[in-house]
């Protein structure tokens, strides 16, 4: 399956997933279609699924667990994957782990399932990597404890990323509405 030279719009509604090839330098737009909608994301490289969007990597490199306009989100191998270039949300990304959205196999299963659909590389389904939440925070309460708290975002909410190199980029998408996230792809 080769990367779309041609930008392509798709529309999920809570629970549906999407993954598609994204070149190098393309843009990845995901907009909110009402309040209380988020998605979990995920992403490897195209030549070596085991070189993944890495929550942990980035939370290293960045020294913060929200990630800002012009940060970029680093790779198991910590390289550059994404490039943040608009967070209308202000730190709409969040590193820490929750399942406010959709446990995490919930989204791996699907996403997975449909990964060997349409011949997609993708890692064993053991070895995917943990979703990045947009469009959610994770809280951390006086205890310590993690408390989710998704964020109150408004039907046009935008969150701007660049591809560094290519690579695979997965949706599942969350909400109380329907459609509930809106993905661009404007190739390079």
């Amino acid at each position: 399956m080769l990367a779309s030279r041609h930008p392509m719009l798709v529309s999920l509604s809570a629970s549906q997933t999407w993954l598609e090839i994204v070149r190098a330098g393309s843009r990845v737009d995901l907009t909110a279609r009402g309040s209380k909608v988020g998605a979990a994301i995920f992403s490897w490289s195209v030549f070596d699924p085991y070189e993944q969007l890495s929550d942990s990597y980035t939370f290293m490199e960045l020294r913060r667990a929200r990630p800002s306009v012009g940060d970029d989100l680093y790779s198991t191998l910590r390289r550059p994957m994404l490039s943040l270039e608009r967070d209308d949300a202000g730190h709409g990304i969040d590193l820490l782990r929750h399942d406010y959205w959709w446990p995490r196999n919930t989204c791996r299963d699907a996403l997975a399932k449909q990964a060997k659909a349409s011949g997609v590389p993708s890692p064993l389904q053991s070895d995917w990597p943990y979703a990045l939440n947009v469009f959610a925070r994770t809280r951390i309460g006086e205890s310590g404890d993690l408390i989710d708290d998704p964020v109150v975002t408004q039907q046009g909410t935008r969150i701007e990323l660049r591809a560094r190199f290519d690579m695979v980029f997965a949706v599942m998408a969350a909400g109380t509405v329907s459609p509930a996230i809106d993905i661009l792809v404007e190739p390079a």
